[in-house]
């Protein structure tokens, strides 16, 4: 059976701006928005077992911060909006050390409503620029674990700001959020 990982991202909250930087070098932003039915539910567990468009299965342990979750049942239609962005700033001669930094956040419906919940995680990574060719739109970095990778930069002329030596602080966002649509009868 195909996993998913609808637990993590149901942990995401979709409010607030995805981040308060002024002028993050590169975005990226995407949302998507599926419908899923429930084919069981496993309460001892806390486990969705869901059919999704393709027709595949997925399960997944369900939060204990979800309310209402006894409400749910097979045969239910629910709303997943997943929504995902991505953003670096420049830390002109950054010299931290490269690192990771995980911060979640939970949002979830009140006592008595259909349930659903929002579930929000977002990754900082600290990274070393090793080199910047402006010419292709691409920069090459060092992460925390000393792993080289080298991307393209949605708009090439933001390179101009980036030198060997400095740091980019790279955010990574995902949200989630789901939601009964359609009790079953």
């Amino acid at each position: 059976m195909k996993r998913i990982l609808l637990a993590t991202l149901l942990a995401a909250g979709l409010a607030a701006p995805l981040w308060a930087a002024d002028d993050p070098i590169f975005l990226f932003e995407k949302s998507e928005k599926v419908r899923v039915q429930i084919v069981s539910v496993d309460r001892d567990r806390r486990v969705l077992t869901v059919r999704q468009p393709d027709g595949e299965t997925a399960e997944f342990a369900v939060s204990p911060a979800v309310r209402n979750f006894d409400q749910l049942k097979e045969g239910d239609i629910a709303a997943v909006v997943l929504d995902r962005a991505l953003a670096f700033d420049v830390v002109k001669g950054g010299n931290a050390p490269a690192q990771i930094k995980t911060e979640e956040g939970v949002g979830r419906n009140a006592e008595g409503e259909k349930p659903g919940a929002t579930w929000e995680t977002t990754k900082t990574i600290t990274a070393d620029v090793l080199a910047v060719n402006k010419d292709k739109g691409l920069v090459k970095l060092r992460g925390p674990k000393g792993r080289v990778l080298e991307m393209q930069v949605r708009d090439a002329a933001r390179l101009n700001d980036i030198a060997i030596g400095d740091q980019v602080q790279v955010r990574y966002k995902q949200a989630l959020a789901m939601w009964v649509e359609q009790a079953a009868q």
